[in-house]
């Protein structure tokens, strides 16, 4: 079986050493230690992902990223960034880019090793499916009747399952690229309507859960509540009245939604609390009935 071929960038040459030496038994390896070396060899040989550090001289890993992706027509190929800059504001930098993946530095050799098995195996999957990432969203201005519907049908949603479906399909009236997190027992659950969320969109929409300001990036927005996240990667920038239109009508969903999922959780709760007693109560009669016999 042919090994997938991976390109490792970092102006540190001992950073290059250590991680050839984790990934060398598993992968094909190729360490550049430039974005200029980086470009020049996939104009010359093909690569199943890119590993890439974010601060270099001359040309940084965003840059590297973007020309990647636009210019090396590598649409599908995973870049992940490794970086010492942890901040929020850093890995939207990173995905605006085109990264699917941001590590913190130093990172976890499992944790690197894992990464790059998930996102490989995220490519495989997404093989043939095509979605223009840079349409926008072309409704008429004064038609939003789906979010009408939506804040009605929302109240009758009895399971998380089902306000995320609803949620997908309202956002997609709208051409909508778009992933979602709910946020459940303090764990992310995702949902999206094109594919899997990709590792960094999931890491995004964790971080913003609770966060009140809405954030913004070119065409991307990134807004929540205490217990959902939106990400949106193809707003209509180029409209003004259009965009902030959508944006009034992406809270008023954020907001109806938020409210249904507290309740489902409240309504689990409840009955939880219900079983397990009479669970417990049913358990002890069977004891019971076994000592008697």
């Amino acid at each position: 079986m042919t090994k997938k071929h991976i390109m490792v960038v970092d102006d540190t040459p001992a950073n290059l050493l250590l991680v050839l030496r984790v990934l060398e038994e598993d992968y094909r390896v190729t360490c550049v230690e430039s974005g200029k070396e980086c470009l020049e060899l996939l104009s010359e040989q093909p690569v199943d992902l890119v590993l890439m550090d974010v601060m270099m001289p001359k040309m940084n890993g965003y840059e590297c990223c973007r020309h990647i992706k636009h210019d090396y027509y590598y649409h599908l190929t995973p870049v992940i960034f490794l970086s010492g800059q942890t901040q929020l504001q850093d890995k939207l930098k990173g995905y605006e880019a085109g990264g699917a993946d941001y590590l913190t530095k130093p990172c976890d050799i499992q944790e690197l090793l894992n990464k790059v098995e998930y996102n490989l195996n995220v490519v495989a999957k997404s093989k043939g499916r095509i979605f223009d990432y840079n349409s926008f969203a072309s409704i008429n201005r004064q038609h939003l009747e789906p979010a009408q519907q939506f804040n009605k049908a929302c109240a009758n949603c009895p399971s998380t399952e089902n306000l995320a479906e609803l949620m997908l399909d309202t956002l997609k009236c709208f051409n909508f690229d778009v992933c979602l997190q709910f946020c459940i027992d303090q764990v992310g659950v995702n949902f999206s309507l094109t594919d899997n969320c990709t590792p960094l969109e999931e890491s995004l929409m964790k971080e913003v859960v609770g966060y009140p300001q809405v954030m913004e990036s070119s065409r991307l927005i990134l807004c929540a509540s205490n217990n959902i996240s939106i990400l949106i990667k193809n707003m209509p920038i180029e409209d003004k009245i259009l965009c902030n239109k959508l944006k009034d009508t992406l809270a008023s969903l954020l907001t109806h939604a938020s409210h249904q999922l507290t309740k489902i959780q409240s309504q689990a709760q409840r009955a939880q609390k219900i079983h397990q007693p009479l669970a417990q109560k049913n358990a002890n009669a069977s004891g019971d009935r076994m000592g008697n016999d």
